[in-house]
C-alpha cells in the first residue's frame, strides 16, 4: 500500500500534471472501497442480529421443552407412588385394591379392543 501510495505522489507531480487524474482515480477507488467495506458492515450486523434472534428462540423453545419434560418427570413420579402404594395394598391382600387393578386391567382391554377412528 505504501508503494502505491509513494508511485501516486511521484506520478502526481510529474508528465506536466497527468498524475492528477492519477489521484483522483485513486480517491474514487478509495471511495468504492470505503462504501464496499460499509456494505460488508451491514451485512454482518444484519447478519448478526438474525443470529441472535434464532437463538433466543433456540432458548425459548429449549426452555419449554425443559418444562415439559419437568412436567412429565412429576407426572411419572405420582405414578410410580401410586402403583407403589397399589403394590403394597395387593400385598396385603386387600380385596378392595384387587377389584380396583381388576377394573383397570378391564378398562384398559375394553380401551386396546376399540375400533380406532
Amino acid at each position: 500500500m505504501d508503494k502505491i501510495a509513494i508511485e501516486a505522489a511521484r506520478l502526481l507531480f510529474s508528465d506536466g500534471g497527468a498524475g492528477w487524474i492519477v489521484a483522483v482515480l485513486l480517491g474514487l477507488a478509495c471511495l468504492h472501497l470505503y462504501r464496499d467495506s460499509l456494505r460488508t458492515l451491514e451485512a454482518r450486523i444484519e447478519e448478526t442480529g438474525t443470529t441472535a434472534a434464532a437463538l433466543e428462540r433456540a432458548s425459548q423453545t429449549n426452555a419449554a421443552v425443559a418444562a415439559a419434560l419437568e412436567s412429565r418427570t412429576r407426572v411419572l413420579e405420582d405414578l410410580t407412588r401410586l402403583s407403589g402404594e397399589i403394590a403394597r395394598e395387593v400385598e396385603r391382600s386387600d380385596a378392595r385394591a384387587r377389584e380396583k387393578l381388576e377394573e383397570i386391567l378391564r378398562r384398559l382391554g375394553e380401551l386396546q379392543h376399540r375400533p380406532r377412528a
